[in-house]
């Protein structure tokens, strides 16, 4: 995640050639080793400065500006620079005006006003803020439940039909505390008999999806209703409408719960003003994620943390990207010997699957670190740990990375990563390990939304 481009007509961030700029400037113009700086004329001072601006002018904004305009304000600066030379001051500074006028009306809409200069400060304050997200922190979103209840992924609630929803006042103080909004989605009276014909999702800034859904009237003319929550909380928490058909890519994006797609959908006949799905989305728990740790310290067994799957075998990005971030805890630092252990109860999973229970042992002894302490313990809605699923296989016809209580040895710059919600979380038991290129930093803190887990994460 989460990169926007200014596009024509746009004023940009970039020195502009006024004269007010170029009349106090801020450093030194450069000058031979045998000129007297403080004995030149301050015209010709302002000159070299008027000189580099709009050369710098021009270059920053090439792509706005007519080729009719570049060349003439370059004709315009070759003629100044000339009589800069000649040093005759009283042409200099007549073309200076005209120079400046130039530039000036060579973009759309260019004003040197306060506005554009507030706007700059604030284009300014977005690339700061882009550099400390690339560098420093990085905001992500939980977006499945294979953290529960350590982190919160999104959870859909159904309501019926005939349940009010809360007034406005108690919705924004959800919104606040919860981020949960409210969805009702039915057929229009307006658009008669519909047949469902594809759904597609769309994010916006990698944090705000929402699901579309495509529908032809008995007219064959095609109808689109926007429904705000991502498709795999739609369809697997939220949907009571009639049964829909996916084709096989998109059933894939729904059950992995991919950020964007766009695929081919089937239904009968659904009636004008059907209802489709009604209740409540509460939004994933929203990390920042620390990128600067690993350069300075060791991965800490037990800690929870964010990594890419670039080039992990075993894990299928969508079309279209490279790769994707995963949140997991850290299980296993390289050198670790790991193993299941059974343990009872079983485990029911998503989907009424009946995993058989487990511990998770390190080097000989039950994981002593905090977190897997508590995934083991199996109270406060943590229910332990579970043998892998061997028909999930991805790196051997003969079944997962960890078969049973087999135990396994973490080669070097290898990391075990692990959900606590195990039942429910597709991680190293399955793929294998986490090659340290891969590691991104350790979850920090929620910052959102306020209630549960606002705070640091352990």
């Amino acid at each position: 995640a989460l990169t926007r481009r200014p596009t024509g007509g746009k004023v940009r961030a970039v020195p502009t050639p006024s004269r007010t700029a170029f009349s106090n400037p801020t450093a030194s113009p450069r000058h031979s080793p045998h000129s007297v700086i403080f004995l030149t004329p301050s015209w010709l001072k302002k000159a070299k400065h008027l000189n580099k601006g709009v050369r710098k002018f021009v270059q920053y904004n090439s792509d706005l500006m007519p080729p009719e305009k570049i060349g003439e304000i370059e004709e315009m600066r070759l003629r100044y620079l000339a009589a800069v030379k000649a040093k005759n001051q009283e042409e200099a500074e007549a073309i200076e005006k005209d120079l400046v006028k130039a530039c000036e009306k060579s973009v759309p809409e260019y004003r040197n006003s306060p506005l554009k200069e507030n706007i700059e400060v604030i284009i300014v304050a977005i690339v700061v803020a882009l550099g400390i997200r690339a560098y420093f922190v990085q905001p992500f979103k939980i977006p499945t439940a294979s953290m529960y209840p350590t982190l919160n992924g999104i959870v859909g609630t159904r309501m019926k039909a005939d349940e009010a929803f809360p007034n406005p006042v108690v919705r924004a103080l959800q919104f606040v505390t919860h981020g949960r909004n409210y969805v009702d989605a039915r057929i229009p009276a307006e658009w008669g008999d519909v047949q469902l014909v594809g759904m597609g999702q769309k994010s916006k800034m990698h944090f705000f999806s929402s699901t579309e859904l495509t529908f032809v009237d008995r007219n064959k003319q095609q109808r689109t209703l926007s429904i705000y929550a991502p498709a795999r909380t739609l369809v697997e928490d939220l949907w009571s409408g009639p049964v829909m058909r996916l084709g096989a890519d998109g059933a894939s994006a729904v059950q992995r719960g991919v950020e964007s797609f766009q695929s081919r959908a089937e239904s009968g006949i659904i009636p004008a003003g059907t209802l489709l799905a009604r209740g409540h989305v509460d939004t994933g728990d929203q990390v920042l994620v620390d990128k600067v740790s690993y350069h300075f310290r060791t991965p800490t067994r037990g800690e929870v943390f964010v990594f890419s799957t670039a080039g992990i075998t075993g894990i299928t990005p969508p079309p279209g990207i490279d790769s994707q971030h995963y949140i997991k805890r850290l299980t296993g630092v390289p050198g670790d010997k790991l193993k299941m252990v059974h343990a009872e109860p079983s485990v029911t999973a998503a989907g009424g699957t009946v995993r058989p229970g487990a511990d998770l042992w390190v080097n000989g002894a039950p994981a002593a670190e905090f977190g897997m302490k508590r995934v083991m313990a199996r109270k406060d809605g943590y229910f332990g740990y579970t043998m892998a699923d061997t028909r999930v296989n991805r790196l051997d016809p003969g079944g997962s990375f960890m078969n049973g209580e087999e135990e396994v040895t973490l080669g070097p710059e290898s990391y075990m990563a692990m959900g606590d919600n195990s039942a429910n979380s597709f991680d190293s038991r399955a793929w294998g390990p986490v090659p340290e290129r891969n590691l991104v930093g350790p979850a920090l803190i929620v910052y959102w939304p306020f209630l549960p887990h606002f705070g640091f994460i352990r």
